[in-house]
Order: C-alpha cells, then structure tokens, then sequence
C-alpha cells in the first residue's frame, strides 16, 4: 500500500514528514534537485475539514446563552408565507397558538409542523438556559423579562391578532389585537416582547374621605342613553363605587376612576360672591352667608355625570338654589323685615335649599346667613323709625305700668283702711275688757307688792345701818395702817431734807451692788438717766 493510500489519520504524517530518499538503480538517471510531494485526495480533505469545523460550528454559532432574566425568542426564516389572500391571515407575523390551530384545521397537519414549517415570529419563549439553534433556520432573538414593580400594574397591549371592532376598546378574545381586559400584577412576566407591549401604571390609591367613580369603556352598549348610570357590567357609568383602598386590577382601557371628595365642604358667600336680591317693596337687599355641604356618597356617580365635579356643584347647584330661594323668600318680606330678621330667613333657607339639593345628590349640612343688609338709606330710616316706636312704645309701657300702679296701691289702701278700721273696732272691745280686767289684777298686785316694799324697806334700812358701821370701823383701821407706815418714811424724807434727795439715796442704795464697770461715755440712755437724778438733784438744791 502506498503512502497516499495509507489511513486518514496518517495523513498529516504523510504531509509533513519528507519522503525517504528513494534508492538509485543500476543504469538509471537519478535527477537532481529537491524532492517531490505527493498528491492528497481533494475529497478527503474537505471531510477532513469539515470534521473539524462542524464541533466549533456548534459550539460558537449555533450554541445560544441565555442569561438570568432573559427570554429567547425565535423566528423562522425559511419555510412557507402564510397566504396574503386570507383575511384572518393579512398583516400576521407572530404564529400565535389560535393562527396555528386554524392552519392545522386547513392542512390537517399537525400544530408543531406548522410552527416548523412557516416562517414568522413564534409566540413560545424560552426562559435561561443553553440551547441550540441554527442561525440559518432561525433568527435567535434575546429579550429581557418584563419586571413590573410594586407600585405599580400592566396592561398588555397585544400585536398580533385581527382588528377591534367599532366602539370596543380590549381586547377580549384571544384572537383580537390592541389591549387586552384584565391587568398584570407587579412581579416577573415571561412575556414575547414582539408579541406584545406592557405599559405600566401607577396603582389607584382612593384616600380616606374620596370615593372613586368608575367609567366602563368597554363593554354592550348601554340599555337607555338617557340614563345617567348605566347597569352594572354595561357601558358608561357604574352604579358601584370604589371605597379608600389600592386598586391593581383596574385597566385604563377598560375602567377610567374619578376621584370624588366626599367630606364636608365650605363655600362662602361673601365680597364678590354675595348675593343681592329685592324686597317686596324693591329695595336690594345683600345678604352674605357660609354654606357647609357634602355629597351623598350613593349618588356620587349619577351626580358626577349630571353635575361634573365639586366646582360644578357649587356653580350649578347651590350657589343658583341660593340665589333662587333668596329671591323667593326676599319677595315675602319688605325692606324693614329684614332687620332684626336674620335667624328668621336664615331658618326659611336652610329648609327650602336642603330638600332642593338632596335630589340632586347634595347634603346640605348648615347654612349660617350672617348678614341680611338693606341699602343703607333704607336702613337709617327704618332704624330711626324703629328706635322712634320703641321709645314711645317704652313711653307708653311705663305710662300703663305707672296707672298700674297707682290703681293697686289705692286698692291695697282702701283695703287697708277697711282692715284698720275692722281693726280698731274689735281692739276697743277687746281693749276695754282687757283694761277692766288689768285694773282689777293690777290692784290687788299693787296691794301686795306694797306690803311686801314695806317689809324689805325695813329690813334695807337695818342693813344699811349694819353696813354703814362696819365701814367706818375698817376705814378706822386702814387710816392707822397708813399712819403708821408714814410716820417713818415722813422721819426720813424730813432727815435727808426733801422727797427727791431720799430717793436718790434709795436708788442709789439699790443699784450700787449691780454696777460693775464705770461708764466714761455722757451719751446714751443709761447716761441720760444719771443726768435726769442729777439735773433734778440740782433743781431740788436749787430751790
């Protein structure tokens, strides 16, 4: 076996390595010059080059990665063209599962061959991993998932599929293009991006004291036109309402949410915004007020439709009520009414402007009139007319009171006279018998008590006479007393020669054992009473 005819595995050897010098025979001609390669077989070394293109073929083009959140689409690029001639099949390019059903029923093949066999975008998408894919057969697209956070939902807007019908706006059937009912919830979605579109929303949060009004947009038309609030599930306006809460599962397309404030309300009549009306006598009367109202959450959607928002109801609702039923009750009342006549009107309001608002979905709560106002010409003169009357009317009040007056108390003298006189008649009857009797006790005491006034003025006169002698005897005794303890001191002051030398020897006397030190200084109270002894010593001498 020749070289040339040896194993493909030997063929790089035979290539390589230089053949080995071929041996020279006798009488021949050996040429001159390097040696000569053999020639390879063409065929085997394309198979040759194909086994070792095919393992780098597969691994680095038709090997495909998909990453962590990644989604692989893929397109048939051969194949047959869906038929243009069809209208269920005009403008598709996505082989969504209802198109290849429809396909299989007409060829009777089965679901796979089609999705093999016609070229366009399929609807499956693989999710991470390693796969194999010709380039040649297919167009290898890689997407990202759809990531919808937690504030917020989805819709899909869907590519494929046949056209909505006039006046509907989702797409209901799986076949239909444009948005599809219903809502994606936050979180990952494996979606084929070229088959669909997701937009995202923020959720509808209603606050507390908000009701949310819903719209269906989509749905059998409604039942009346006229009707402001559709039956449930119809087109137009909702009966139901949304109360405070989060909502994700409300598409846009499907559902539009209004938002309505159901708290209380303020609007204020007042400045620019007062309301004039005429009196019955044609005077123009102002009147400024403060109304508080809300609406009835019930009515809320029947209210949104007939009236529009809270502006609307202040400007359609209660501010020309107001100014209507002011013009009515003004109507009843002349100018001079209307002082001293607010609690009054205020009353006739409030009662007229709550049951014309309530069956319009208004719940009016308070109104406070806090000035009725007249022109003020007007006003002057019926104020000064009115303080006119009520001063004669105080006149006239005091003049009746005093006439009042002076008639009861002449009723109530005369009844005291014919009192006194009753009286006096019955005190002289029973003054009369009394005094007889009186006088006659009176004198039988008199005699007793004088013979009594006898016997204790005796007896008065003996102690007086006892008492008298006993005094003079103790008077006797105390003026000895006396003279005997004058006697001495009489004897004394006559030695030292006067009164005042014997008491300063007997002050003196007393007080020399308690001196201790000698006082120096002339000033002071102590100083000044040695300087009184000693003036008066000195005075005393004098004389």
């Amino acid at each position: 076996m020749s070289e040339i005819d040896r194993p493909e595995s030997n063929v790089e050897e035979v290539v390589t390595r230089p053949p080995p010098p071929r041996q020279r025979r006798p009488g021949t001609f050996q040429p001159s010059g390097p040696p000569r390669l053999p020639r390879l077989n063409l065929g085997r070394l394309l198979v040759l080059l194909v086994v070792l293109a095919y393992p780098f073929y597969y691994w680095f083009i038709v090997r495909v990665e998909v990453n962590a959140n990644q989604l692989l689409v893929l397109v048939n690029k051969t194949g047959r063209t869906l038929p243009a001639d069809q209208e269920q099949y005009r403008d598709q390019i996505v082989l969504y599962p209802e198109l290849v059903a429809d396909v299989a029923r007409q060829t009777g093949w089965s679901e796979e061959k089609v999705r093999n066999s016609y070229k366009g975008i399929r609807y499956e998408v693989l999710r991470e991993g390693r796969y194999f894919f010709s380039p040649i057969w297919y167009e290898r697209i890689k997407i990202d998932t759809t990531l919808i956070p937690e504030s917020q939902f989805g819709v899909l807007i869907r590519k494929y599929g046949k056209p909505l019908p006039a006046g509907k706006t989702v797409a209901t059937l799986p076949d239909e293009r444009g948005p599809v009912a219903g809502t994606l919830p936050p979180g990952r979605h494996d979606l084929n991006r070229l088959a669909y579109e997701v937009q995202t929303f923020n959720k509808i949060i209603v606050p507390e004291g908000w009701t949310g009004v819903q719209t269906k947009l989509s749905g059998e038309g409604p039942t009346d036109p006229n009707d402001y609030v559709q039956p449930k599930g119809a087109r137009g306006v909702q009966p139901g309402t949304l109360g405070p809460g989060t909502y994700f599962d409300l598409n846009p397309y499907e559902v539009r949410v209004d938002l309505v404030d159901v708290r209380s309300q303020r609007y204020d009549m007042l400045g620019d915004e007062a309301i004039e009306f005429p009196s019955n006598d044609g005077f123009t009367i102002r009147m400024e007020a403060t109304v508080e109202w809300a609406v009835y959450a019930d009515q809320v959607p029947a209210l949104t439709v007939e009236v529009g928002d809270l502006e609307d109801v202040v400007t359609k609702v209660i501010r020309p009520y107001a100014m209507s039923l002011a013009r009515i009750q003004g109507s009843k009342m002349t100018a001079r009414d209307f002082i001293g006549a607010r609690e009054t009107f205020q009353r006739r309001i409030v009662a007229d402007l709550r049951a014309r608002c309530r069956d319009q979905g208004v719940l009016i709560k308070a109104v406070n009139v806090r000035e009725l106002r007249p022109p003020e010409a007007v006003r002057s003169v019926i104020r000064e007319r009115e303080l006119a009357d009520q001063t004669m009317t105080r006149y006239e009040n005091e003049i009746a009171e005093a006439k009042a007056k002076a008639q009861l108390v002449e009723q109530e003298q005369l009844a005291n006279q014919q009192q006194a006189v009753g009286d006096a008649n019955r005190q002289v009857v029973s003054v009369t018998v009394d005094a007889q009797q009186t006088m006659a006790v009176a004198v039988t005491e008199a005699n007793q008590r004088l013979d009594v006034a006898k016997l204790v003025l005796e007896a008065a006169r003996r102690q007086a006479e006892a008492i008298l002698s006993r005094g003079q005897a103790d008077a006797k005794v105390v003026l000895f007393n006396y003279e005997a303890k004058a006697k001495p001191l009489q004897a004394a002051v006559s030695a030292f020669g006067d009164g005042y030398t014997y008491a300063r020897y007997t002050f003196l006397q007393k007080m020399a054992p308690a001196i201790r030190s000698v006082l120096t200084n002339t000033e002071g109270p102590f100083a000044d009473v040695i300087r009184e002894f000693s003036d008066s010593g000195t005075k005393g001498a004098a004389k």
